[in-house]
Parts: C-alpha cells; sequence; structure tokens
C-alpha cells in the first residue's frame, strides 16, 4: 500500500506525506482499502451500505474485479462504480487533510511559488476529488492563486464554484471573499462576509482562522483617511499567539500600529519579533512581509538593504502582491 496517509510532523504543522501527483482513482481506492481492511473488506461494506438502493452484482468477486479497474483509471470518468465509492464512503481522511493543506492561505504549502501552487493544485482539481466535497479546497486554493496574481475575475470564478459544507471550508471562503471584495473597493461585501466568518469562528480549532479575521478587521479600521489606529491595535493585541502564524500576526499588526503612531522604538521590536515568529514557523513569505515592514520603519541604508531582502523573497515566491509592498 506504500506510504499514502502518512503525516510528516514539522514543528507544530502536520504536513500531508504526498508521494503522488495529484489524486487519481488508485490513490483513492488504496486510502478506502487502508481503511475498511483491505479489498474484501471494502466491498463487504460496500454491499452493506448499498443495500438494496443501487443495482450492484450479487457477486462479490465480480465487485471486487469492477473497484480494481477502477483503481486503473487515473484521473478518467469514474463510472458508476466512482460515483458509488464516493456516495458510500465519501473522501478518506488522509486525502481531505491534504486538500485542505493545499487550499489554506495559512498554510505552509502557501509558501511555495505560485506557479508551483498552481500546477499542483490543477492535479487535484479532476476525478476523483472534483466531484467530492474535497474539491472546496481546491477551488479555494486556485481563488488564492488568481488573488496573489491580481486575477480577480479569476479569483471570483473559483469562489463561486467552493461549496464549503463545515466550519473550516466556510471561514476559509468568508475570509477570501472578504480579501477580494476589499480588492475590488467594496465595503458592504466585505462587511457580509466578515460577519458570516465570524458566525463559524467559534466551530473551528485552528487559531489561524482567528488571527487573520483580526487582522482583516483592523485592516478595514486602518483604511481611509483618518485610520483608527488605537481600535486595530486593540483587535491585534486580542490575537492569542499560539501558533508562529498566529504570533506573526499579531506581532506584525502591532508593530505597524507602533510605527504609525509614532512609537518607533516598539514598531522597530515587534517588526524584528514577526520576522522570527514567521521564520519560526518556516513561513517564508510572512518572514518577507514583516522584512519589508521593518525597513519602511528603520529607513535609510539598512532600510534599502532589508527592502531588497523582502523584494528578493518575493520574486522567489511569484508573489506579485507582496512585491507591491516591497
Amino acid at each position: 500500500m506504500g506510504t499514502l496517509g502518512r503525516r510528516v510532523h514539522v514543528g507544530q504543522d502536520v504536513i500531508p506525506d504526498i508521494e503522488a501527483p495529484g489524486c487519481t482513482w488508485g490513490r483513492y481506492v488504496e486510502q478506502l482499502c487502508l481503511a475498511h481492511g483491505g479489498p474484501t473488506a471494502l466491498v463487504d461494506l460496500l454491499i452493506r451500505r448499498a443495500g438494496t438502493s443501487v443495482d450492484l452484482p450479487s457477486d462479490p468477486q465480480t465487485i471486487e474485479r469492477a473497484i480494481r479497474r477502477l483503481g486503473a483509471k487515473g484521473n478518467g470518468d469514474g463510472g458508476k462504480y466512482g460515483r458509488w465509492l464516493i456516495r458510500f464512503f465519501g473522501v478518506p481522511p488522509p486525502l481531505v487533510e491534504t486538500a485542505r493543506w493545499m487550499g489554506q492561505y495559512h498554510s505552509r504549502f502557501s509558501d511555495l511559488p505560485s506557479s508551483l501552487r498552481h500546477a499542483q493544485l490543477l492535479l487535484w482539481d479532476r476525478p476523483p476529488i472534483c466531484e467530492t466535497s474535497a474539491a472546496v479546497w481546491i477551488h479555494l486554493g486556485l481563488a488564492s492563486v488568481a488573488m496573489r496574481r491580481e486575477r480577480l475575475d479569476e479569483a471570483q470564478s473559483r469562489l463561486q464554484r467552493a461549496r464549503p459544507k463545515d466550519a473550516d471550508a466556510e471561514l476559509e471562503t468568508r475570509l477570501l471573499e472578504a480579501r477580494l471584495a476589499s480588492d475590488r473597493d467594496d465595503d458592504e461585501a466585505v462587511e457580509t462576509a466578515l460577519s458570516a466568518a465570524e458566525d463559524r469562528l467559534a466551530e473551528v480549532e485552528d487559531p489561524g482562522y482567528a488571527a487573520r479575521l483580526a487582522d482583516q478587521r483592523a485592516y478595514r479600521l486602518l483604511r481611509g483617511s483618518t485610520p483608527r489606529l488605537e481600535e486595530a491595535r486593540g483587535l491585534y493585541a486580542s490575537i492569542e499567539a499560539t501558533t508562529p502564524f498566529a504570533a506573526f500576526r499579531r506581532s506584525h499588526g502591532l508593530a505597524y500600529c507602533a510605527w504609525k503612531l509614532g512609537d518607533h522604538e516598539r514598531a522597530r521590536t515587534e517588526a524584528h519579533a514577526a520576522a522570527d515568529h514567521a521564520a519560526d514557523g518556516g513561513l517564508v513569505r510572512f518572514r518577507a512581509q514583516a522584512l519589508a515592514l521593518l525597513a519602511h520603519i528603520v529607513g535609510g541604508e539598512q532600510g534599502e538593504r532589508l527592502r531588497a531582502r523582502a523584494r528578493s523573497m518575493a520574486l522567489v515566491l511569484e508573489q506579485e502582491d507582496l512585491l507591491q509592498v516591497t
């Protein structure tokens, strides 16, 4: 069965062990067999779950051979057996976990260059995954890539195709919708999306979502001719720094507010901390953001050196949006 389904632990992150390009029917069937005790046990369970609701053959060996043939179809049409397995078994958790990891904005997968992220996501944007509820994460990942490339219409199309069915996917969808609406200066849509995100926040355990929601709320306070810096600083201070990402987001926001409030010493301290937190989590693009902010704070020749480092990192990651900041 290989090592599909194994998980690699790096610091506080759990990173799926991806051996094959994309997800084929073979990988899907393999995971079902691993989860349910092998092909024979899988067939027996399919017969029990399906009952008389579908026209299964009476001979279990015929069903097993059909499932083995399904496993050889690559990313082609899964036919009736593909539909039956998805209907009665859904997507095995290791595959859902991988799809979620690829679709989350604050995962380490998002540190890959945009072209590589796009290519990897497209390998999952086909059967069997595109026919399941896990496809929401692939659409969200592709929407995020499109926004990074400033292709707003493409991002909107992907978000419209996302059909979140759990709190994590709902939060990811609403936060990306808010970012896209903000890019389009649609304040009403931003507020609608953020309010919807707040309604689901208590249902998730990932602290990255609370940090992102606070950041997007604070960003709204900081826009316009009269930024509400103290209110924004309060939001950033409320972030619980329980993970490297959350700690980065807290320190980065506090650094920006301190800088704008004229407290340059506090601003430098927090910006350095933000860069360190990002580095602790292996979050390259967020470290680049922290260095870019520090460049603005310190100014002069040191600032120019920091800005050059941040820009170099942004170029490697193919982050058009970050290039504008640096």
